[in-house]
């Protein structure tokens, strides 16, 4: 974990939440709605996984633990696509959404090696 956080295990708790959430979210019975906005599913897979791995990214400073958070949240996404196909009757398991998912990813970890959000919450608190 990053030594410079001091609030670490909220940092890590609302991680591990914002995971649940998504699980939850993503395997609920799905609602079929119009989208007035193109791909807004694929622009909401991008942005939630791009924010979970800044936290991912600032949680972890070192590369091996941060990689490996950022792997799990790859494993993570496949997995819930695969529960889609297989384990739901009203959600499909979609490439494009893995993909949208990789690249929220990419995205989150880029920013988040160049700023640490969580700190500067942390020093702006302060």
């Amino acid at each position: 974990m990053n030594p410079a956080l001091r609030w670490k295990t909220l940092w890590l708790g609302l991680w591990i939440a914002g995971m649940l959430l998504g699980v939850y979210l993503s395997l609920r019975p799905g609602v079929d709605k119009e989208q007035i906005i193109p791909h807004l599913d694929k622009i909401i897979h991008a942005t939630s996984y791009a924010i979970l791995a800044v936290f991912a990214a600032c949680l972890f400073e070192r590369k091996g633990p941060r990689r490996i958070a950022l792997l799990w949240l790859v494993l993570l996404s496949g997995l819930i696509e695969l529960g889609q196909g297989y384990l739901t009757t009203t959600r499909t398991m979609e490439f494009a959404d893995l993909l949208a998912n990789c690249l929220g990813i990419i995205a989150g970890a880029w920013f988040a090696a160049r700023v640490n959000v969580l700190l500067l919450i942390e020093r702006r608190l302060a």
